[in-house]
């Protein structure tokens, strides 16, 4: 057998070029194909894991979800219990205020109402005592009573201090010897009855006297005063009769009765 050497160096030249054609063109795009589709496969199960993980994730925090279910429930029941014992107190409070206002008012009115009633009784049952009085003092000698209650009067303005004497004529007459004395004091005299004459001029003598000027007395009749007489000066009135007594007397009384209206408790 015989064996050519440069058979044999073509050979190996076709054979370098055919592994050199296959590299290029074969190979090389088989490995890049093979190697994408690694890349591709090894993203695929990657993104697979990463949905495993986050189904994973999902399921427990269900899991998580679901078993905190009851004790949400728990917490969101008690809590709705608690707001509706808070309003429930809120309301019970606020109507037990607004009863309490009303009663408070109510008792105001009743006692506003009782006293009301209580002081027109007291007014009414003062009236009738004062018009009995009246009607069984009309009865009496007023001529008789009149005179002590004159001298009364005299005494009362007797009895004023000296500046207050000096006020009852202060202003009274304008002539240049009104200050000596010699200009009277008009001074009105109202009696139940028509007073005597020497009662009269006892009257005016004793006024002169406490005033220290003569005094011009104008009588006047007035049975309203039952009893007594009034001296009306300027600017002020001596009153001493029985129509004040008992004017005195009901006002004493409806006093009286409203202090212890006041100190008896409301019912």
């Amino acid at each position: 057998m015989h064996i050519d050497g440069w058979t044999i160096l073509l050979q190996a030249v076709n054979f370098l070029i055919l592994v050199w054609l296959l590299r290029r063109f074969l190979y090389r795009p088989v490995l890049a194909v093979i190697a994408e589709r690694q890349a591709a496969t090894e993203r695929a199960r990657n993104e697979a894991e990463a949905a495993r993980q986050a189904a994973e994730d999902a399921r427990r925090a269900l899991e998580d979800q679901r078993a905190a279910l009851p004790a949400e429930r728990d917490r969101l029941i008690a809590a709705a219990r608690t707001e509706a014992e808070a309003e429930r107190a809120a309301l019970l409070d606020r109507a037990q205020a607004e009863a309490d206002h009303a009663l408070d008012e109510a008792r105001a009115r009743l006692a506003e109402e009782r006293a009301q009633a209580l002081g027109a009784l007291q007014r009414h049952a003062a009236d009738l005592g004062t018009q009995l009085a009246a009607r069984l003092l009309q009865d009496a000698p007023a001529r008789s009573l009149t005179r002590p209650l004159l001298d009364e009067a005299c005494a009362a303005v007797e009895a004023l201090p000296a500046d207050q004497r000096h006020a009852l004529t202060d202003g009274v007459g304008t002539g240049v010897d009104a200050e000596a004395g010699s200009e009277a004091v008009p001074v009105r005299l109202a009696s139940a009855v028509p007073l005597p004459d020497g009662d009269a001029a006892h009257a005016r003598d004793r006024l002169t006297a406490a005033l220290g000027r003569p005094v011009a007395l104008e009588l006047a009749e007035d049975p309203s005063l039952i009893a007594g007489v009034e001296l009306h000066f300027a600017h002020s009135v001596v009153r001493r009769s029985w129509k004040q007594t008992l004017a005195e007397a009901r006002e004493e009384m409806i006093r009286h009765d409203s202090a212890r209206t006041d100190a008896d408790p409301v019912a």
